[in-house]
């Protein structure tokens, strides 16, 4: 019976354990505090490093961008405007509106624009690049080409009209508008010779705008001469176009043909970008090369980013949330002999990528950053480097400098949040603290819950546990019950008790990670923490969610002590805990924080699950974690007296209430605030809970079981402790081997749960 009952167990904790059901990754994972948005690369999302763009389940598209930019078509009209039009009207009219809202009066602020100013020239190209729109969408939306027969005619004196317009065009501002127009429909309609042909009399020689690229996009399509090199130009030059030169053509793109074809040493530069658009491994002798043909090149400024994200994965996640990266790199290092991922094993990874970030930093050391396109970027990427390979010193040095010359920038809030880590991390273990320093930048960046986790483990990595939990306490505060679900924002991490062991557990909340990892030793020290006077400003925000927790942290505690069965330190803390503590949790009819499933029940010195009458309930009390360790303390003082005349009785009850305490027993809400997974293997023990080999195995129950059966007075009685060590250590069913050895004469009643308090009556 036992058996099965545990078999039931382990199949309900598995649903709703750590390790099953969802379980974040990709992105939800990754550790990023140097976001590309801080330097306008808007354009160049695709190509973001981004576990759901380039991870596991590949290259997607349809990823939402975190911020919005403007096309180039876009800001060039808004110029045209005199920037008088708001540039959202603009994009409003370009692709909400049709060739049918082109008219005076129609509210848009861009056509009533036109319209006042008397742009008469400007509305019919307008009225052009609305009917092409009209017209691709003819052609491509006929998958069959069931009409394409009958719209040919339609699409061939259309484009007589386009190109009559794009020939009579005096303004040069408009012609070349007009000649994309013409390229682009004939690339709808398949007419390589005249896109070439416009191609080469109006963009050929000219400025190298966005029209200039734009056309050229479509020159891609037409002609094989120089084409990957042309598509190496528009990846660095037109944003706009980079994920569609990508998406058609990095199949077939060589970079040995891309530098045959290279006339300059930008084309090179361009070259070894377009090669590096997907690259997830590591990338720097790219970007040496890139830097020595094109110092200045925005695109080398975004791939270094780039560059910097990769490692940010690399060494962060596994140092900070205890993953793998969430994008793979190319196991450059991992000899396949590994058949486990330990804590240690994720720190070691950790370490050999700052190796790496050595080699990117003393690049970045070399480059002079006068010649570079955004030397803020550079700068901030040489402190974020600095961080990564613990240069703290020099790092703060360069954070001071950075601070007089660009505390504006947008990126100097990433900036702070590397001094606090840098501030908190440059200390002795053992004596770590919050410096008055880093105070300000956690109160302006406490809703940054990357770096304020970030914050909170350097504290815990360095022994100061109060603190570091205070911190990490405070975020996923919107899911802190237990409330693990896809899609929340947040930090997961994983952990385990010892560094050395695998099976690591996710999560969530700090609360649920204490739990699991930390010993009572270690939550001592926080509880007492807590207990402290805390009247200081900061440490009242700090420390905010600990103290409203304070009572659950109690509890944890002496729970922790239960485990490690230390008995009179656990008494001891439950009696700190006020009587209304007690009556609003663990009872069937007011839940607090915990769940329904935790009320008690039963009583665990004289009920079993599914036993029927066992033993008469002598003394009768509400059944409570404080009054449990009570009656506990209590029998087992009695039963190890020897001036007591029952001790048997005493020892049979303390030997149920441990094995009442086990994963099936009715009270294992004793040692656990939710059931867990597990294996029944000696290996799972060493990596679990701290107890988890007596909560699997009941090994108190069957010590104290062999204590009763020493004293016990009767056979019938010391049958019955016989069989009961065997049922705390086999379970049921059970042939019960011992008890039938050595009491054959009652294993027929007694190898039956029903009717046992018969046999217990008569221990005299």
């Amino acid at each position: 019976m036992k058996k099965l009952t545990v078999s039931i167990l382990l199949l309900l904790s598995s649903i709703n354990s750590f390790g099953c059901g969802y379980s974040p990754y990709g992105e939800d994972i990754r550790y990023c505090l140097f976001h590309p948005d801080y330097f306008n690369f808007n354009a160049y999302f695709p190509f973001y490093y981004n576990a759901n763009q380039f991870g596991l389940y590949g290259y997607d598209s349809d990823e939402e961008r975190t911020t919005s930019f403007y096309e180039s078509n876009i800001l060039d009209w808004y110029n045209f405007a005199q920037k008088k039009v708001p540039l959202s009207e603009i994009e409003k009219f370009n692709y909400h509106l049709k060739l049918t809202d082109i008219s005076a009066g129609c509210g848009n602020a861009f056509l009533d624009y036109l319209y006042k100013n008397k742009k008469s020239k400007a509305l019919r190209y307008l009225m052009f690049s609305k009917k092409c729109e009209d017209f691709n969408t003819l052609q491509t939306e006929d998958v069959w080409e069931r009409k394409r027969i009958d719209n040919s005619a339609k699409i061939e004196k259309f484009y007589d009209e386009l190109f009559a317009a794009y020939k009579a065009e005096s303004s040069d501002y408009l012609k070349r508008k007009y000649a994309f127009q013409c390229i682009r429909f004939c690339y709808y309609t398949n007419d390589a010779t005249s896109i070439n042909a416009i191609f080469e009399e109006t963009f050929k020689g000219s400025k190298k705008d966005y029209l200039y690229y734009w056309s050229l996009y479509f020159t891609c399509f037409s002609s094989d001469a120089d084409r990957d090199v042309k598509i190496a130009n528009l990846f660095a030059y037109s944003p706009e176009k980079a994920l569609a030169v990508y998406h058609y053509f990095h199949e077939s793109f060589s970079l040995e043909k891309a530098l045959a074809q290279a006339k300059t040493k930008s084309d090179v530069a361009n070259c070894y970008a377009y090669a590096s658009a997907q690259k997830t491994d590591r990338n720097l002798e790219n970007l040496k090369i890139m830097y020595g043909n094109n110092a200045n090149s925005r695109i080398l400024d975004f791939l270094l980013l780039r560059e910097i994200n990769k490692i940010e994965d690399w060494i962060y996640t596994p140092y900070y949330s205890n993953y793998l990266p969430s994008i793979e790199e190319t196991n450059y290092y991992w000899s396949g002999t590994e058949d486990k991922i330990t804590t240690e094993v994720l720190r070691q990874r950790s370490e050999k990528d700052r190796l790496y970030a050595q080699e990117l930093l003393d690049f970045v050391n070399t480059v002079d950053f006068s010649k570079v396109n955004n030397r803020v970027l550079w700068k901030s990427a040489q402190i974020q480097l600095l961080f990564m390979t613990r240069k703290f010193d020099e790092c703060l040095a360069k954070v001071d400098a950075f601070q007089k010359q660009h505390s504006n920038e947008k990126i100097f809030q990433e900036v702070e949040q590397i001094k606090a880590l840098c501030l908190t991390a440059n200390q002795p273990y053992g004596k770590a603290i919050v410096k008055d320093e880093v105070k300000p930048i956690y109160l302006k960046y406490n809703s940054n819950s990357r770096f304020v986790f970030a914050l909170g483990r350097e504290l815990e990595f360095l022994g100061n546990l109060p603190d570091g939990m205070a911190m990490i306490s405070s975020i996923n505060k919107d899911n802190q019950y237990y409330m693990y679900s896809e899609g929340s924002t947040g930090v997961e991490w994983q952990g385990n008790r010892l560094k050395t062991t695998d099976n690591l557990s996710y999560f969530y909340e700090y609360f649920d990670y204490l739990d699991f990892v930390y010993s009572a030793n270690q939550m001592q020290v926080i509880v007492n923490k807590l207990n402290t006077d805390i009247s200081d400003d900061f440490e009242k925000k700090l420390y905010h969610y600990l103290l409203s927790d304070k009572n659950y942290l109690t509890d944890l505690l002496g729970t922790k002590y239960l485990r490690e069965n230390q008995l009179n330190k656990a008494l001891v803390t439950f009696r700190s805990l006020s009587k209304k503590y007690w009556e609003e949790n663990y009872n069937p009819w007011e839940h607090d924080r915990y769940k329904e499933e935790l009320q008690f029940d039963q009583n665990p010195f004289y009920s079993f699950k599914y036993t029927e009458d066992f033993i008469p309930h002598k003394e009768k009390f509400i059944v409570t974690k404080l009054s449990v360790t009570e009656h506990l303390i209590s029998y087992l003082k009695k039963a190890n007296n020897p001036k007591t005349a029952d001790r048997d009785y005493y020892y049979f009850l303390a030997a149920n209430c441990f094995l009442n305490m086990d994963c099936s027993g009715n009270s294992w809400m004793m040692r656990r605030y939710q059931s867990s997974s597990s294996s029944y293997n000696e290996g799972y023990y060493d990596v679990s809970y701290i107890d988890e080999k007596e909560y699997r195995t009941s090994q108190l129950a069957q010590h104290y079981y062999q204590l009763a059966f020493d004293q016990a007075k009767t056979p019938k009685f010391k049958a019955l402790c016989l069989r009961m060590i065997d049922y705390a250590e086999f379970g049921y069913p059970d042939d019960f081997a011992k008890m039938k050895a050595a009491y054959p004469d009652y294993y027929s009643e007694l190898s039956s749960c029903m009717n046992l308090d018969s046999y217990f009556n008569s221990r005299r």
